[in-house]
């Protein structure tokens, strides 16, 4: 997926400064920045769930990427139903599969609402996941998320992207960027201060602004 010149204004602001990268396909991509750099922002314009005032956005269709936000969107049906309304070819034992390995076999015909925020943020990676999506934007998946549920959904995020898919996520962990990340880019203020591979970013990174953030990570 590549981006250029991506520039969003509102209300006079520039949210989104005059951004240009590559995001490179088969890759884990951690996006990093403070709160109120930019970074939900930049994966709903990447989704195509906004518009923007200038640039360009290359990428696969629509059709063929899955977005999870922070605070999921569930409908209001079962565990079960929610999966087979997103997925609606998926197969019955993958469906079971997946809520058993989630832990939440004995929740399956719970109302999806009725799941814990934990509960919820799995069963949406579930679906997401299992739709195959040639790219997968993750804002903050794991957020607020006790120790189990936040090994789950990592280790979920790993096997998706061994199977092929292409993975975007933001997050406020450092530990959890080092361990997933492959690419890294820093946001700051809406400009795209930093863009490096994972090991150079956390060891070296170039820009001011980069190694003060990671100071404070």
């Amino acid at each position: 997926m590549t981006v250029q010149g991506l520039t969003l204004i509102r209300n006079g602001v520039r949210l989104l400064d005059d951004i240009s990268t590559t995001i490179r396909s088969g890759r884990i991509t951690v996006l990093l920045g403070h709160n109120g750099a930019g970074k939900t922002l930049f994966l709903s314009c990447l989704h195509g769930l906004i518009g923007y005032e200038a640039g360009r956005i290359e990428g696969p269709p629509r059709a063929s990427q899955k977005m999870v936000f922070q605070k999921p969107i569930i409908l209001r049906r079962s565990a079960r139903h929610h999966l087979e309304f997103i997925c609606p070819d998926i197969d019955r034992k993958l469906l079971e599969e997946l809520m058993g390995r989630a832990g939440l076999a004995e929740r399956i015909d719970a109302p999806a609402r009725a799941l814990s925020g934990g509960e919820q943020q799995k069963l949406a990676l579930i679906g997401a996941i299992a739709a195959k999506p040639d790219i997968l934007f993750l804002d903050e998946p794991t957020s607020h998320l006790d120790f189990e549920a936040t090994e789950f959904i990592e280790a979920m995020i790993t096997e998706a992207h061994a199977n092929g898919t292409s993975i975007m996520l933001t997050t406020h962990n450092r530990a959890q960027a080092e361990r997933l990340g492959e690419d890294i880019l820093l946001l700051d203020r809406g400009e795209l201060i930093e863009v490096a591979p994972a090991d150079q970013f956390f060891h070296s990174p170039k820009h001011p602004i980069a190694r003060q953030y990671l100071a404070h990570l």
